[in-house]
C-alpha cells in the first residue's frame, strides 16, 4: 500500500510538533547551554519543516490518499521484523565488546542490504555515511561518548 505524501506529511509534521511540546519541559543541565529538551526539539523542528514539505508536494501531485500496490506476504513481514529485532539485540550485545565505529554500520550494511534486495553497495555507503552522522551528533555536538569496545586502546 502506498500513502499520499500529504498524509504521511500530516502525520511527520504532527509527530514533530508532539515531540516539541513533549519536550519543552525537559530540566536544564547544569552549567550548560542547553538542557535536555534540545535535541528532541530540533528532531521535532525537523519533522514538522520535512514534514509540510512533503505535505505540500502530496498536495501539488493530487493522487489517491491510498494506493494498493500489491500484496505483501505475512511471512515476509514476519521475517523483516525478526530481523530489526534481531540487530537490535546483536547491537546491544555486541557493541560493548566491538564498539560502536564496528557494530552500527555492519548492522546497517547487512540490514539495508537484505532488505532492499541486495543492493549492497547503496547498503555500504548509506551505513557508513549514517553511522558516521550518528557518532558526529552524539560523540561532538552532544558529547555524549558512544561506546569504543575493542578501539579504545587504539584510539587512546
Amino acid at each position: 500500500m502506498r500513502i499520499n505524501d500529504l498524509l504521511m506529511g500530516l502525520v511527520m509534521a504532527l509527530l514533530g510538533a508532539i515531540t516539541i511540546w513533549a519536550s519543552k519541559d525537559f530540566p536544564p543541565i547544569a552549567r550548560q547551554p542547553y538542557g535536555a529538551g534540545t535535541f528532541p526539539t530540533i528532531i521535532g523542528a525537523f519533522l514538522v519543516g520535512l514534514g509540510l514539505l512533503l505535505s505540500l508536494r502530496g498536495w501539488q501531485q493530487r493522487g489517491a490518499l491510498f494506493l494498493w500496490q500489491g500484496q505483501v506476504t505475512l511471512s515476509r513481514t514476519l521475517i523483516c521484523l525478526l530481523a530489526v529485532i534481531t540487530a537490535v539485540a546483536g547491537y546491544v550485545l555486541l557493541t560493548p565488546l566491538l564498539g560502536f565505529p564496528l557494530v552500527a554500520p555492519i548492522m546497517l550494511t547487512l540490514l539495508i542490504g537484505w532488505l532492499s534486495g541486495g543492493r549492497w553497495g547503496l547498503a555500504i555507503i548509506v551505513a557508513i555515511v549514517a553511522s558516521a552522522v550518528v557518532w558526529s551528533v552524539f560523540a561532538l555536538l552532544l558529547h555524549v561518548p558512544l561506546d569504543l569496545g575493542i578501539l579504545e586502546e587504539v584510539i587512546y
